[in-house]
């Protein structure tokens, strides 16, 4: 005689059981949102901190995947008051509100200032804390490669309002990660292909390198460091985002233009770039943490954005 089973219920997967855990994403902005739609729901109830949330749902960033919540991120109260349930994962991206040394102080020294000293006072301190910087803080140029062991030397507002706040944050929780991107490019992030259209270009002596890396990329390692930091991992403290190949402007903007369809002559007007010094970064580090770029170099990359173009 076959035993009869008991019924217990429907089947349900493991994660049915898991609670999800709370990111809460400072500053949430175009990298954040992008961000949140690439999360396991099931896994992250996600959060999105900014000023002004109206801004965020006007310019149709779902509302369904961030819970937007009013904030200034400038203000510890603000931080302690929307944080006061707890935080697994923090993610600080932040943008200026204009191009002066205000607008950055004011978007990364005082965010900076208010979360260290808001998150001694949380119930429990988050397992992981990433702040988005950027490769500006290294204002020095040359051939030789840049890593995250060579010192940053600053040359510019920009860099010196990055560097004076990774230092603030660096040690603001157990296992803060600060994360300096190259320049990003993707959908809705095309200004070097508007240069290009509008026949702008470089000059090529000195050679002017610059570094990029695609917004897929860039979203991809946060939650590569996100997810590997859960099953139990400890990141560096500090990664360059960057792609593999550093390259000359004017050799990149002479690819574009024509896989854009143009001739060369199309490229009439040089124009200076003392601004940003030719500089080589490194990514080793982020490689050898496992994550592997979707888009490696800009040939990759870019074609893949003007065939979403159309």
């Amino acid at each position: 005689m076959t035993a009869r089973r008991r019924y217990s219920g429907p089947h349900l997967p493991c994660t049915s059981y898991m609670e999800k855990e709370k990111l809460w994403i400072l500053g949430c902005g175009d990298l954040g949102a992008r961000l949140a739609l690439q999360l396991n729901r099931q896994e992250y109830s996600i959060y999105g901190m900014r000023r002004n949330p109206l801004v965020a749902l006007a310019t149709k960033r779902r509302a369904d995947v961030v819970n937007w919540r009013r904030g200034d991120a400038t203000k510890k109260r603000d931080i302690e008051r929307l944080l006061a349930d707890g935080a697994d994962v923090i993610l600080a991206t932040f943008t200026p509100d204009e191009y002066s040394h205000g607008g950055y102080c004011r978007a990364y020294v005082d965010t900076a200032n208010a979360l260290a000293e808001a998150l001694p006072n949380l119930p429990r301190p988050p397992r992981l804390l990433i702040w988005v910087s950027s490769t500006r803080v290294y204002g020095q140029s040359g051939d030789e490669f840049l890593d995250e062991r060579t010192p940053p030397l600053p040359n510019s507002f920009q860099g010196d309002m990055q560097l004076a706040a990774e230092e603030i944050i660096g040690n603001a929780v157990p296992t803060t990660c600060v994360v300096r991107f190259a320049g990003i490019y993707g959908p809705g992030r095309d200004r070097l292909l508007s240069q290009v259209r509008a026949g702008r270009c470089a000059p090529s002596q000195p050679p002017q390198y610059s570094n990029r890396i695609h917004v897929d990329d860039a979203i991809g390692f946060l939650i590569h460091l996100m997810e590997k930091h859960k099953r139990g991992w400890s990141p560096e403290k500090l990664y360059i985002g960057a792609d593999s190949m550093p390259v000359p402007m004017h050799d990149l903007q002479q690819w574009l233009v024509k896989a854009m369809g143009y001739t060369s002559a199309h490229l009439r007007e040089i124009v200076q770039t003392s601004e940003r010094r030719s500089k080589k970064l490194s990514n080793e580090r982020m490689l050898a943490s496992g994550y592997e770029l979707k888009y490696p170099d800009y040939k990759v990359g870019y074609s893949a954005l003007l065939e979403s173009e159309g």
